[in-house]
């Protein structure tokens, strides 16, 4: 644990480098982030010399909390999820140096930008060792805060206010329903912290459901599942793009973590809780790429994908607790490591996406799609790092996205026909490959708009390649997407260990699950090299010479002749249109030889709408309520006082 210690500390004076170096604020920078990192590095050590002898460690302080001892606790769930947070976390510091600098934003944003940002991963580290639930609620309320603190930290930007404003009450919703979570386990079974809290609830206890259903409800709100994501695709597009990396890669996982933890608790769950979570996850997924495909800003874009692969992490659950509560190991197993898997991958190359989008945003100064094109020939390196992204966000080998998915499919295709889940496991496998096409014509839409062709409404003149400090993260994270994803058995032991907490107790499940993807990648890995291998050589040869688009027999076509991201996504959005609340803009052509025609088409989530209108309609509803109880009679508000007096005795005399 002093691995631990040390790296929490070094975090959380990172933080505060910036106050002891106000004058010399371009070397607070960067002392701050060397101090993060070797912090992170202390981290990902401790990480690594547990997963080589996974057994749980317990710290009890000798002191305690509103009335609650404080107690740490890190078993193989909790270091699996540090690893995220600290890689990420380091990432994210070496990129602020350039995108989140002094010079670009001025003294007091840097410093106020690196104190929340050193205590947000600060927060997030206590957050996965918390063992008593007060320690955790604290570090849960602190994470929350200071989110919302870098979301909205630029004071004139409205729209990131109002989203950090959306944020903000959506955490605390969710807070109030986790208070209910520990407030019922203390009240029914006496426990003041998880690890004693595990498969202590029996199934058919009154309370069981009540808490699974408020643990879902406060940790699904974080994580942003269906249809609790409503705050989700605002903050992540409207913060710094270093924030917003942090946000999708990690933050949202600890509401996946939650999750896990409350899985935890039950012994052997009902069978609906496992159908509750696959379906909301295969939901989650669907919604999400089909309403990230008719995006037009690049960063909300990438928030909405985000949604779609909490959605593939949250079907891995749900296979898990159905393996869990059938009695098939075979079938928890492979969910729970493709989830958690799928957790690491996310946390990876969503990052590396947000890092390149922020790249060309800070080159261009827009988030439009439609206004980019060509980006690819002043800026190769940001080109090729989102492209690898997007190839792993799909799914596709032989990147990491795909060996975590690969592990779902394996699950679903092997307990098929031998399960009772047969209709339930073929709408996974149905919806699973549908979110993967439906990603893909999305990342095709996004790249080939923004950085092939040529420029529509932007200048390519005097841009240049990223700096160092942007792309040394995005080469580091693009090298690990291709490490993982060429050999994910790296991972193995650390996934099985994971899931032995879950109660895979057979050593031969663990074996044959490693042999079944070991065959898969010995047919899957060679062809993926095949192919790639014949594609580098068709568009390398010295013969092949680039030409012009046909311009429909025009000599010179204007820019928007080419296709924009709207017109790639045309035929799906008609096809999900029910889906969406569109809005059309045609402005009428004028005079006999009118200089142009704009037509722009802007669509909106339902879901959200239908969330705006009854927030609209609640706060209506307090506003007269408000007007009637506040009416400035003294009386009045004497006898509301001695009407809850005489509330609290009746309550306290029938205990």
């Amino acid at each position: 644990m002093i691995l631990l210690y040390f790296s929490l500390f070094f975090i959380f004076i990172s933080a505060f480098i910036p106050i002891f170096f106000r004058n010399h604020i371009a070397m607070s920078e960067k002392l701050g982030a060397l101090l993060h990192i070797i912090g992170a590095l202390f981290g990902l050590g401790f990480v690594i010399n547990f997963f080589q002898n996974p057994i749980a460690l317990h710290v009890t302080f000798p002191f305690s909390l509103l009335g609650q001892t404080l107690v740490l606790h890190c078993d193989a769930l909790s270091a699996f999820f540090l690893l995220s947070i600290l890689l990420i976390s380091s990432a994210s510091c070496l990129y602020g140096l350039s995108y989140y600098s002094y010079e670009h934003r001025g003294v007091r944003a840097s410093w106020y930008y690196r104190l929340l940002f050193g205590l947000f991963t600060f927060s997030m580290v206590l957050l996965v060792i918390s063992d008593s639930f007060m320690l955790f609620l604290l570090a849960w309320e602190m994470m929350s805060l200071l989110a919302y603190g870098l979301i909205s930290i630029d004071e004139d930007d409205k729209e990131a206010n109002e989203a950090g404003f959306i944020y903000i009450i959506a955490t605390h919703t969710g807070v109030i329903a986790l208070l209910g979570v520990f407030g019922l386990l203390y009240t029914y079974f006496g426990v003041t912290t998880l690890s004693a809290s595990w498969h202590i609830i029996d199934q058919n206890s009154s309370v069981a459901s009540i808490i699974f259903l408020l643990g879902l409800f406060g940790f699904g709100l974080k994580a942003g599942i269906f249809p609790l994501y409503f705050w989700l695709p605002s903050a992540h597009a409207n913060a710094p793009v270093s924030v917003s990396a942090l946000l999708s890669g990690v933050m949202i996982k600890m509401g996946i973590f939650g999750i896990l933890r409350i899985c935890l608790l039950f012994a052997q769950p009902p069978h609906w809780w496992g159908w509750l979570l696959f379906i909301i996850g295969i939901i989650s997924g669907l919604l999400g790429v089909i309403y990230a495909i008719a995006q037009h800003d690049i960063k909300r874009l990438l928030a909405y994908h985000s949604i779609e692969n909490i959605g593939i992490i949250m079907i891995g659950i749900g296979m898990a607790m159905l393996g869990q509560s059938y009695g098939n190991q075979s079938l928890m197993l492979f969910g729970i490591a493709g989830a958690v898997f799928h957790v690491l991958n996310h946390s990876l190359f969503k990052p590396l996406l947000f890092y390149s989008a922020g790249s060309v945003i800070e080159a261009f100064h827009t988030r439009n799609i439609a206004a980019f094109g060509g980006i690819l020939r002043v800026m190769p390196y940001t080109a090729l790092f989102f492209l690898i992204g997007a190839v792993a966000i799909v799914g596709i080998a032989p990147l990491n996205g795909f060996a975590s998915e690969w592990l779902l499919y394996l699950g679903m295709f092997k307990n098929i026909f031998a399960s009772q889940q047969m209709i339930i496991l073929l709408l996974g496998i149905l919806g699973l490959a549908t979110i993967g096409t439906l990603a893909l014509a999305c990342f095709i839409k996004v790249f080939g708009a923004t950085f092939l062709g040529t420029p529509r409404d932007i200048s390519l003149e005097g841009i240049h390649e990223s700096s160092r400090w942007m792309l040394l993260p995005m080469g580091v994270i693009a090298f690990i997407c291709i490490v993982l994803g060429l050999m994910p058995f790296l991972m193995m032991q650390m996934l099985f260990s994971v899931a032995v907490l879950f109660g895979v107790s057979t050593p031969e499940i663990s074996l044959l699950a490693l042999q079944d993807l070991s065959e898969a990648y010995l047919y899957i890995l060679p062809l993926a090299v095949v192919v790639i291998t014949v594609l580098w050589l068709k568009l390398s040869k010295k013969s092949s010479k680039c030409v012009g688009t046909w311009g429909c027999g025009y000599h010179a076509p204007p820019k928007r002749a080419q296709y924009t991201a709207g017109s790639l996504a045309q035929m799906l959005l008609e096809y999900y249109g029910w889906m969406f609340k569109g809005k059309r803009h045609l402005f009428e052509i004028s005079g006999l030889f009118p200089k142009s025609l704009n037509f722009h088409l802007h669509f909106d989530d339902k879901n959200i709408a239908a969330l705006n209108f009854m927030g609209l309609a609640i706060q209506s509803f307090a506003n007269r309520l408000r007007a009637f109880v506040h009416n400035g009679y003294m009386g009045l508000y004497v006898l509301y006082i001695l009407a809850t007096l005489i509330v609290m005795l009746l309550y306290v005399s029938f205990l």
